[in-house]
């Protein structure tokens, strides 16, 4: 859920949706409060600081875990020093500051990426039992934004993660068009990815090929991860968007033209080898291709929900559903 913000008076409602989500995670009345908190103290500065902005709510389950990923996301002065951003009581705005002190205390995952006058984007995670540190058990880490066009109330994209036996498999669909018939193609697909006992890219497009018949269609691509044989095998059928990028490169993956459901045309796995440094991106077509993570300094260090995010706000269309996957060795 992306919620906007341009106005103080939004922050209340950044809170509200903040608590409910944490609250259909079952958070207990204390854990509810802190992100509470910390929702009203990201909506306000985005105001105070960038003149607007939005902030990312994302429910995560990790097997038994759940936890609630708050983002922060503008297109802002940036913040020139950090550290003194994060102590409590400093201001650039004439408040009380220490809104990101806040933050940082009440999460249990925080970390901020900003560059001068591009933005800043501030990630915060809030796990369902306080833990002041990372719980995910999953061998990557991954981030998703995944949101609906303007106006519309679902999503006609979709994208799903599996973990199998030495390996995970990520997927990203696009339901043709938008609205409620693109995403039950999109959930269409999900659901095969879910239930499949094939694990092998291509027949996992042909499975889904002939489970989307009965919809409108979509273009999909999948990604095979081993990372103990350290190979990735990829296989798409239409307008999907994905990379392998290093610090010092990025080599894009191909996918076939057709439209599953309809008119798949060939599908073929290609296999790539996979290193510690490499970052996997995967998009459907509402973001733009021109994007070049080679142009934001530091961005590797950063875990994928925020590449993520970085990418979301610079290249996304405004006339589509956009979902962008990032991923990394954990």
């Amino acid at each position: 859920m992306l919620i906007e913000v341009s106005e103080a008076s939004q922050t209340g409602e950044a809170r509200r949706k903040a608590i409910a989500c944490a609250e259909e995670l079952e958070f207990d009345e204390t854990r509810c409060g802190a992100v509470g908190v910390a929702a009203t103290e990201m909506a306000s500065n985005l105001v105070k600081h960038a003149g607007r902005g939005s902030i990312l709510l994302e429910p995560i389950h990790d097997n038994s875990h759940s936890a609630l990923r708050l983002i922060a996301i503008d297109r802002g002065p940036g913040i020139p020093d950090l550290s003194s951003a994060m102590r409590d009581g400093h201001s650039t705005a004439g408040t009380m500051g220490g809104g990101l002190g806040a933050v940082r205390r009440l999460s249990d995952v925080f970390e901020v990426y900003s560059a001068p006058n591009v933005g800043t984007v501030i990630r915060a995670d809030f796990w369902k039992k306080s833990t002041k540190g990372p719980t995910s058990i999953s061998p990557l880490q991954i981030g998703v934004v995944s949101e609906p066009i303007a106006g519309e109330d679902v999503c006609g994209d979709g994208w799903a993660v599996r973990l199998v036996a030495g390996a995970v498999l990520m997927l990203v669909v696009d339901g043709l068009g938008h609205g409620t018939l693109a995403h039950e193609a999109a959930q269409e697909a999900k659901r095969v990815l879910a239930e499949t006992s094939h694990f092998e890219p291509e027949r996992i497009v042909q499975d889904v090929h002939a489970a989307l018949k009965k919809t409108r269609g979509a273009a999909m691509a999948i990604a095979r991860l081993d990372l103990e044989k350290r190979i990735l095998q990829f296989a798409g059928v239409g307008n999907i968007g994905a990379n392998i990028a290093t610090p010092e490169s990025s080599r894009g993956l191909p996918s076939h033209n057709g439209t599953l459901g309809q008119h798949a045309g060939r599908v073929q796995e290609f296999s790539y080898p996979w290193t510690a440094e490499n970052v996997l991106v995967m998009h459907s077509d509402g973001l733009a291709t021109r994007w070049d993570l080679q142009k934001y300094p530091g961005i590797w260090s950063k875990h994928p929900s925020i590449i993520a995010a970085v990418l979301h706000r610079d290249f996304s269309r405004s006339r589509d559903d956009v979902t962008v996957l990032v991923a990394r060795n954990a």
